[in-house]
């Protein structure tokens, strides 16, 4: 798999009030919803990585309530989220709407769904690191930044590399 580990230095730091409102506001969207298996990584360390990975283009499998999709966009990126939870993705599309966000979710699966871009985000289950990555050298194309949450608080960056090296 070719699939490179980068050591990225996230800009840790207050975040504005903006976005401050953005991610209270998600996450009273996110524990609205009857979705027992919807657990949030942390916004604040997204909005770090972020601020300093290369891209102008990001797209999140999984995105819930579209925390990470809205902090992207607050970012400047052409900001979509997949979500296969149709509530939480209503939620998102009035979330957008409430903050005047530049932003997008739609309501699949992103096993299913591709969507051209820099950088993804992920924060999957336990056990499905590996099969996450798979489905990321699958249909991604080198140059793809992978930013996968390892757990609320831990993140790793990928560069989604050339078959010869």
């Amino acid at each position: 798999m070719c699939l490179q580990p980068i050591d990225l230095d996230p800009a840790p730091g207050p975040v504005t009030r903006r976005v401050a409102q953005w991610i209270e506001a998600g996450r009273r969207a996110g524990k609205s919803v009857d979705c027992f298996d919807y657990i949030p990584s942390s916004a604040e360390l997204l909005h770090a990585y972020l601020r300093v990975i290369p891209g102008k283009r990001y797209c999140e499998w999984g995105s819930g309530p579209g925390i990470g999709t809205g902090i992207a966009a607050m970012l400047g990126f052409q900001a979509t989220g997949i979500e296969i939870n149709p509530e939480l993705t209503q939620r998102a599309v009035e979330l957008f709407r409430q903050f005047d966000l530049s932003a997008e979710t739609i309501n699949a699966s992103y096993h299913d769904v591709v969507v051209p871009t820099d950088v993804v985000f992920v924060y999957c289950w336990p056990g499905q690191a590996v099969s996450v990555r798979e489905r990321f050298v699958a249909v991604m194309p080198p140059g793809t930044w992978l930013l996968m949450a390892d757990g609320a608080e831990r993140f790793s960056a990928f560069l989604r590399g050339y078959e010869d090296g």
